[in-house]
Order: structure tokens, then sequence, then C-alpha cells
């Protein structure tokens, strides 16, 4: 993203396609832009194992304007600690009505990297700061 106008486009886009098409149809939005926009960063998750999504996390949020963000690597998780989230911190200074379920987005869009790329997420927490984990998944 970096560009932090970037933000009311996608707050928009989420209202619009949430009033217009319903729950349902914007879930399959984020899930389809993980699954197809994202395929190399779960390739790359998926060959490097817990270093390269903390890596990932890491490079990902120091181009976001304003994110408060620790990355954790721990033995068995990766865990993002997000203090400040950068969109809901641009949306609020500038005035805009976040969508009471803009955070949903991670939930489905990390939900679908972590799970193509053999992990398992979990967020609490939200509409500012949260907590997400990636957690890989025993091999079969």
């Amino acid at each position: 993203m970096s560009a932090p106008d970037f933000y009311f486009a996608v707050n928009a886009i989420f209202r619009h396609l949430h009033e217009r098409y319903g729950h349902e149809a914007l879930v399959d939005c984020w899930q389809s832009l993980a699954r197809e926009y994202d395929r190399r960063r779960i390739e790359a998750w998926r060959s490097g194992g817990p270093a390269a999504v903390a890596d990932d996390w890491r490079a990902y949020f120091a181009r976001e304007p304003q994110a408060e963000v620790d990355v954790l690597l721990g033995e068995d998780r990766v865990e993002l600690v997000v203090r400040v989230c950068p969109a809901i911190k641009h949306l609020r200074d500038h005035g805009r009505d976040v969508v009471p379920y803009f955070c949903e987005h991670c939930d489905h869009t990390c939900g679908v990297l972590a799970s193509e790329a053999g992990y398992t997420f979990t967020r609490t927490g939200g509409m500012g700061s949260c907590r997400q984990q990636f957690v890989p998944r025993p091999a079969p």
C-alpha cells in the first residue's frame, strides 16, 4: 500500500461492496484477493517457514505510514502486535467513518494466506490495535 490515501478508497470499497452485494460477497472478495494477488507471498511463506513470514510482515509494516507494529518470531509462531493500525489511524485522523467490519479483512485475507501456506491464523482485538498469530500446522 504505502499511500495513506489508499485507506480512504479501501474503506469506501468495503462499504460499497457490503451495501450493494452483501457481507458474503465482501468476504469472497477478500479471500479471492488473497488467493490471487498474494500468491507469491503464500509461496514464500510456505518455502521459507516462520522466519519468512516474520520478514515479510516486517517489510510490509515498514512501508506503512504511522504503523506501530512489533513482529515477534517465536519457536512455534509469528505474532504481530499491532499497537497502531496505520489504516484505522489514518481514517480516524481524517474524520472518516470506519466501517464496523473493517478489521475482518485481516481475518479473511490473512486467513487465506496462512491456510494456503500451511499455518493457522487468529486475531484478537481490532479497530486500531490487535494481535495476530500465524502458527505452522503440523505436517500430515
